[in-house]
């Protein structure tokens, strides 16, 4: 094992620092207080070296749900366009179901202009139609 090489240093400490490295020898976990600052000093880099994996990884986290959060919007979009598309479609789809209800009132109401068309002709006039057909839906029916 390669022993660094180390130089002797003066420090002022508060006495809570000093009790941390005091604690430390006390508890097993240095030699020494130097050793103890030692091992304070590498726990810091090894955290400042963890803190930024971490700021890496939350920043790429945030950028991805940011991606997310867009896909969201434009999918949320999506499904809006598509439910207006399926009422639109329920629409016609009702306008059609009405359609034979609708073409049986109109050739009733077809029947009934024809027949007050018959009524109100003359012989010669029903005679004609009789060949050309009944012009029910000519407004100038009642003019020929």
């Amino acid at each position: 094992m390669h022993t660094r090489r180390m130089e002797r240093v003066t420090a002022t400490l508060r006495e809570d620092d000093l009790r941390e490295l005091k604690a430390r020898v006390m508890a097993g976990e240095a030699d020494s207080r130097s050793e103890a600052l030692r091992q304070i000093i590498d726990e810091r880099e090894e955290l400042g070296e963890e803190y930024e994996d971490l700021r890496t990884r939350y920043e790429a986290t945030t950028e991805r749900v940011g991606d997310l959060k867009d896909q969201l919007e434009a999918r949320e979009r999506r499904v809006n366009a598509l439910e207006e598309q399926l009422r639109e479609r329920s629409r016609v789809e009702d306008k059609i179901d009405d359609l034979p209800d609708r073409l049986r009132a109109g050739m009733g109401s077809y029947e009934a202009r024809r027949r007050r068309l018959l009524d109100e002709a003359s012989l010669a006039q029903r005679l004609k139609w009789r060949i050309t057909g009944v012009p029910v839906d000519r407004v100038d029916a009642l003019e020929e």
